[in-house]
């Protein structure tokens, strides 16, 4: 609604600081590139964060997960304010499939190519905020190297992997499930297991959080520690029992995890099974039941039935077998 907009700014040129739904400005509500630049034209700062994600509107841009708002892909706008100045960083410019701009953020700070989407990277300001926008429209923990899998830039993810250090690239092949190039690099590091750092060994329990099979068999086969913590303290059992997803319990199980084990909130991975069920991500799609029963087969110890507080009844009738 241009001409619309052209009557409230004439009026009162303030409005294109104005803070919205989310506190975003009018600036991050963009839908056409004539909009975006008649807001700069007025003064509107390119690089504003709104209040919930404390992002710009570049960085909203990359990827619309409000169909409802944006009926069409936005990056024409996002590519638009990185012609007029915006900040920029590695994941913007691999969304965006820019090689050169992704080149110039790796001339310019090596270290950018191990970015992640975290809080370490993307620090919340307010720490009441919801983390950066990057978590919905990415997903938390997404590399470039996956980002540029993701939105199908092939040239870039070569040039990604070529530039990027052993751990980084070893990362990367457990991360997409790439077991030929990631048998290919643990050869030449056959001590792997022993050398491992902090980071390393989070890796594990980050892919069981993102529900990566693949990834999280291939490090539990190279040697990394199966009870290794995450997110919230949990372990990679607890985040597989979580999803309901009984394979990569199946896979964990047979590293010989410790099933009595507790996280944050105070439950073992038959806890997080019996919530997950009813809360978890994948409460419609996850296998919950048949999770349920590998843990109990490997020795987990379950509550009597009237002590569960919420469970699904798929679930309780496979407790109901097994607690008699």
């Amino acid at each position: 609604m241009i001409e619309k907009l052209r009557e409230f700014v004439t009026v009162d040129p303030s409005v294109v600081g104005a803070r919205g739904h989310n506190g975003q400005t009018p600036l991050h509500f963009a839908s056409t590139i004539e909009i975006a630049e008649h807001l700069l034209e007025q003064g509107a700062e390119i690089d504003a964060r709104d209040l919930q994600h404390e992002s710009t509107p570049a960085q909203h841009m990359v990827r619309v997960i409000q169909a409802r708002h944006y009926p069409r892909d936005r990056q024409d706008i996002a590519r638009f304010l990185v012609a007029r100045g915006c900040a920029t960083d590695i994941l913007m410019a691999t969304a965006l499939g820019d090689l050169p701009l992704v080149r110039k953020h790796v001339d310019d700070d090596t270290a950018s190519i191990r970015m992640r989407v975290d809080e370490e990277h993307f620090p919340k300001p307010d720490p009441r905020a919801g983390g950066s926008i990057y978590i919905p429209i990415f997903g938390a923990k997404r590399t470039p190297h996956m980002i540029a899998r993701d939105f199908g830039h092939e040239e870039i993810f070569r040039f990604l992997m070529e530039h990027s250090p052993e751990d980084v690239k070893l990362a990367q092949a457990c991360d997409l499930g790439d077991e030929t190039t990631f048998r290919e690099l643990l050869a030449r590091r056959p001590n792997l297991a022993e050398t491992l750092t902090d980071d390393d060994r989070r890796r594990l329990p980050d892919a069981a959080q993102n529900n990566n099979a693949a990834a999280v068999r291939l490090m539990l086969d190279a040697g990394w520690p199966v009870d290794t913590r995450g997110e919230f303290e949990m372990t990679p059992l607890q985040w597989a029992a979580w999803h309901g997803n009984v394979e990569m319990v199946h896979e964990i199980l047979r590293h010989h995890p410790k099933l009595e084990l507790s996280c944050q909130h105070d439950i073992t991975a038959l806890g997080c099974a019996f919530h997950g069920s009813e809360n978890g991500w994948h409460r419609q799609t996850g296998d919950y039941a048949a999770t349920v029963e590998a843990l109990l087969q490997a020795g987990a110890k379950s509550p009597k039935l009237e002590d569960i507080p919420e469970t699904s009844d798929a679930v309780r009738e496979v407790l109901s077998r097994y607690l008699k």
